[in-house]
C-alpha cells in the first residue's frame, strides 16, 4: 500500500494547486519542463532526490545517433519502421539540443563536438559486417553516416584490438549533470520551479484533475508527467515486467594527455570510452561478466565489474593502464524486452501521462522526447512516440 501523509500533514485538507507537475528531474523530465516553458507554461519539477541524480548524471555523456547495437539486428528484433524511428528520433534529439542550447551557448556543459564511433573488436569479423551493412542502409535512408575501415579506426582509436566502425560526424561527448542543471536554471528562469527532496507516492483522480501525495502533503494539477525511468513502476504497476532496473558501471582516471577524439561504443556496446577535454579517461561497461547480477536499483559499484574494467583497458588500450583511477560509479538503466521507451497515458488517470525505459540512450533520446510529451500535455501532439513493434 501506497504511504499517505499523516492526520498532522493533511489536517487543513487544503491541497497547493499546479497547473502542470513533472515528476523526475532527469533529462527526460527536465526537458519536458524546458519545453512546457516554451509553450507558456510553468511547469513544477518534483524529484525525491536531487537534479540529475540518477541515471542522467551517472552516465558517460554521450550525444549519439541510434544505438550501440547494429541497425540489422534492431531491423530483425523489432522492424524496420520502430528500428528506424528510434534512430531518427536520435538524430532530431542531438539537432534540437545542438540547435536550441549547446551551438547557441546557452549551457556550458563541455560539449565536444568530435563525433562518435561505433567499433567492432577486430577479432570479430561477424560485428564489422553486421556494423558495414547497418552503415549501408543508414546512409541510404539519409543518416550522416560513414565507414571507416579498420586501419583507420585503429590510427584513430590508437588501439589495434579494433577493427572497422561507423562514425556519426554531429555527434559528440558532454557533462550530463551540468547539462540537466543548467536545463534546470533555464525552467527556472522561464517561471517554472524545480523542488527536490519531494517524494511522490501516488497519483489519484479527481474531478478532472490529478491529486499528487507526496510525504509532506497533496497537490491538485491538471496535467502530470512521470518521468522516472527505471523507478517508474513504483507508481506505474502496469509496468512490472516491462521496465527492468539494469546497473552500469564506470570509472574516470586522473586527467592527462589527450590523444583520443570523439565517443567510443565498442563490441556491440558493451564497452565504451571518452576522454574529456583535460584528458580524464571516462571507461564503462563490461556487464557481460555478471549479467545475472548487475541487475536491480543498487547504485553501488563492483570489485568484479571494476576488475574487468580494468582488464579491458590494459587489453584494448593500455597507454592509459597506468594512471590513477580516482573516481567508480554506477547508475540504474531501464532497459525493456524490445529496447524501445514505453509511453503513453497512466491507466485510470486521462490527465496524467508518461515515459520511461530508454534503455541507457536517455540522454540520445530524452530533449526530444520531452518535447513530446510537453506536446501532449498542451495538445499540440498526438499519437505514439513509436510505431508497433514488428519483429522481422
Amino acid at each position: 500500500m501506497a504511504s499517505v501523509p499523516s492526520f498532522w500533514l493533511s489536517r487543513d485538507g487544503r491541497a497547493e494547486e499546479v497547473e502542470t507537475v513533472v515528476v523526475g528531474a532527469g533529462i527526460v523530465g527536465l526537458s519536458t519542463a524546458y519545453w512546457l516553458t516554451r509553450s507558456g507554461r510553468r511547469p513544477l519539477v518534483l524529484d525525491a532526490d536531487g537534479i540529475a541524480s540518477h541515471a542522467s548524471g551517472r552516465n558517460a555523456g554521450y550525444l549519439m545517433t541510434g544505438t550501440a547495437e547494429p541497425y540489422t539486428g534492431l531491423v530483425g528484433a523489432i522492424g524496420e519502421a520502430a528500428a528506424f524511428r528510434l534512430w531518427e528520433l536520435s538524430s532530431e534529439n542531438r539537432e534540437l539540443l545542438r540547435g536550441e542550447l549547446l551551438d547557441t551557448g546557452k549551457i556550458d556543459c563541455e560539449f565536444t563536438p568530435e563525433g562518435g564511433w561505433i567499433a567492432a573488436m577486430a577479432d570479430d569479423p561477424a560485428q564489422e559486417s553486421a556494423l558495414r551493412e547497418s552503415g549501408e542502409l543508414l546512409a541510404a535512408r539519409g543518416f550522416q553516416i560513414e565507414w571507416r575501415e579498420g586501419a583507420e579506426v585503429r590510427r584513430a582509436s590508437g588501439s589495434d584490438r579494433l577493427g572497422g566502425a561507423l562514425f556519426l560526424p554531429r555527434d559528440g561527448g558532454l557533462d550530463p549533470a551540468r547539462l540537466c542543471r543548467g536545463i534546470a536554471r533555464l525552467v527556472a528562469g522561464a517561471g517554472g520551479e524545480v523542488r527536490t527532496g519531494v517524494r511522490v507516492r501516488c497519483l489519484e483522480p479527481e474531478g478532472g484533475r490529478v491529486r499528487i501525495v507526496t510525504d509532506g502533503g497533496h497537490l491538485l494539477a491538471g496535467r502530470v508527467v512521470l518521468a522516472l525511468n527505471a523507478y517508474a513502476p513504483a507508481l506505474l504497476p502496469h509496468l512490472v515486467g516491462e521496465i527492468r532496473p539494469v546497473r552500469g558501471q564506470i570509472f574516470s582516471t586522473a586527467p592527462g594527455a589527450r590523444d583520443l577524439t570523439g565517443v567510443w561504443y565498442v563490441n556491440d556496446g558493451y564497452e565504451y570510452l571518452r576522454q574529456l577535454p583535460d584528458g580524464t579517461l571516462i571507461l564503462g561497461g563490461c556487464r557481460r561478466v555478471a549479467r545475472e547480477t548487475e541487475v536491480g536499483y543498487e547504485e553501488t559499484p563492483t570489485a568484479h565489474v571494476q576488475g574487468a574494467l580494468e582488464g579491458f583497458l590494459r587489453d584494448a588500450f593500455p597507454r592509459f593502464a597506468d594512471r590513477p583511477i580516482l573516481h567508480r560509479w554506477a547508475g540504474i538503466m531501464a532497459f525493456t524486452p524490445d529496447g524501445l521507451p514505453r509511453t503513453g497515458e497512466v491507466p485510470g488517470i486521462p490527465q496524467a501521462i508518461y515515459a520511461a525505459g530508454f534503455n541507457g540512450h536517455g540522454m540520445s533520446l530524452g530533449f526530444a522526447t520531452g518535447r513530446w510529451l510537453a506536446e501532449r500535455v498542451t495538445g499540440e501532439g498526438t499519437g505514439s512516440l513509436f510505431p508497433a513493434v514488428q519483429p522481422g
